[in-house]
This record gives C-alpha cells, structure tokens and sequence, in this order.
C-alpha cells in the first residue's frame, strides 16, 4: 500500500468539498472533530459521526460536506497549505460549528488486492468495534490538533491500518455471491484462480483451470462466468496485461522478458494483446501517477 495524498482540513459548516476521481485508489474519510459527515458518491449517500472511517474503494469522483444539499468548493480550487510532498491542511470557514476532517487516498500495487477493492461496494461506513480503534481515532486527533514534528508521519501511518482494518472488517461481515471475492471463497474456483496467480507464466488454457478446480471444462467456465462476471481466458488475459503493466512500469525487465512472465512464448503476440487491452505498446506504456490523472493540468504543468 502506498500514500498517494493525505490531508487534514479546518472546517466550519456549511462546507462541502468536490472530490475528483482518482484512479487506482481507496480514498478515505474520518471526522476527527464536529456533529456529522455526509458523503455522496454518485448519488449514494452515508452520514458518519466522529471516529467512523468512510471508504471510497473505487477511487471514483464524490462529495463530502456538512450536510447533504450544500454546495461543494472543487478540491483543486481550495487554498491549501503542503506541509509535505504527500500531506496537506486545507482550510473552510462557513461561520457555523467547527469540524476537522482527515482525508486521503491509498493505491494498492498487489494485483489480488486491486481485484478485492474492485469488490467492496462503492462507498463504505467501518464503525468502531474495538477499544484500539477508538484509541488509534483519538491519536490522530490529538496529532491534527497538535501539528507538531512528525505528526504528518504519524497521521498518514495511523489512517493506512484504518483503512486495512476497515477492509478487514467488511470481509469478516459480508459473504458477497458474486466478484473476485466470492470466487477466491468458493472451494472450486478459488482452487483455480490460486493457482494461476500463482504461476501466470504457464500455459493456461480453458482444461487446465478447469482441472485445478476439479470440474468439468463446461462446469467450470458457466461457473467461473456466473461467479465473477467475466469468462475464464478473459479474465486470464486480463490478469496478465496488469501484472505485465506493473513490470513494465518497474523498467528492470526487456518487453521480451516480460512477456514471458505473463505467459507469452511470442513477443508479437504479447504486443498486440497489451495494445489491445492497455491502448499503447509495451514500449511507450507509462502510466501516470493518479494525481496526474485527476488534478487539472494547470496543476501539474501538463500542457
């Protein structure tokens, strides 16, 4: 798991914030501080009170604010104060009852844990169940109050083993019938996929899955299909177009070499697959940071 922002913000109702999409992320909310917490992400909405951490899990666009009607200030438009490369203070004053708000966006680079986000519901309420979370809440109060040496660290550290538990906490709670989850439960399929994402180099095709998961070949692909909504060899496919990107992106291995990671014995046959599904070649494949996604170009100095 790795930071992409964190922020700490001052606020004072009525305030509403507009956040952008930011692709590849978990995004985060906890009051720390104030009455309630109202976030909407495309029309679904959760009230939250102090201590209760809001998950966005698919990075999408959303609004946070002190009420659910109030108009929202885009997130780039706000004067902000960088206290560090990754960690910022933000500012609202709305002349009513005060609020501190503790935001941030993680990505995640293991590719099983991209496919379980994929599988939390759009926007998520983990409440405080246990005595060391209410202690970890009341932490990271006191170091946003505080803002002394260290507290960006200590703040940014504390909300990553939120966000962890809360993901935690939705897997020990829920039993989802459908997505990656559901397939990774199920005896049979869970089986096949460990085995492939174990060695996604081999030459997998519809028996061979099939096998591991001790089915039949029409078994197996109508159940992997129902389970997780994609057939067996797209799924396969698209598995090793995200672990070949990852490499790419580590710039340590030639096209050829990751080709055959991903289980590619022809380097042209690769290239067209990665074009296909990625949109560029294996040699021009850069993807951008998701900030340089979501932020306006006059931020970022993209032209």
């Amino acid at each position: 798991m790795t930071g992409v922002f964190y922020a700490v913000s001052e606020l004072s109702a009525p305030w509403g914030i507009g956040i952008p999409p930011i692709r590849d992320t978990v995004m985060f909310h906890l009051l720390t501080e104030g009455e309630s917490l109202v976030v909407d992400v495309e029309g679904q909405r959760a009230t939250s009170g102090v201590g209760e951490l809001v998950l966005v899990p698919h990075g999408a666009g959303h609004v946070v604010g002190s009420d659910a009607d109030g108009p929202a200030v885009p997130l780039w438009d706000l004067p902000r104060e960088e206290v560090t490369e990754r960690y910022e203070r933000m500012r609202i004053d709305g002349g009513g009852a005060p609020a501190r708000l503790i935001c941030g966006a993680v990505e995640f680079t293991d590719l099983a844990v991209g496919r379980l986000m994929a599988s939390l519901p759009p926007l998520l309420v983990a409440e405080q169940r246990d005595g060391w979370l209410r202690s970890t809440v009341e932490v990271m109060a006191a170091e946003c109050r505080a803002a002394a040496p260290g507290s960006a660290v200590v703040t940014a550290r504390l909300a990553d083993v939120l966000v962890v538990h809360a993901v935690r906490d939705w897997l020990h709670r829920e039993q989802p019938t459908r997505g990656w989850v559901a397939g990774v439960r199920d005896p049979h399929l869970g089986r096949s996929l460990a085995a492939f994402q174990a060695a996604p180099s081999r030459a997998w095709d519809l028996p061979a899955l099939a096998a591991e998961a001790g089915l039949s070949r029409s078994a197996f692909a109508a159940r992997f299909t129902e389970v997780l909504g994609e057939p067996p060899m797209a799924y396969v496919t698209s598995w090793r177009m995200d672990l070949a990107a990852r490499l790419l992106e580590d710039g340590e291995l030639s096209v050829g070499r990751v080709a055959a990671r991903v289980g590619y014995a022809s380097e042209a046959a690769f290239n067209r697959a990665f074009q296909r599904i990625k949109g560029a070649t294996p040699g021009r494949w850069r993807r951008p940071s998701p900030l340089e996604d979501a932020a306006p170009a006059s931020l970022t100095g993209v032209d």
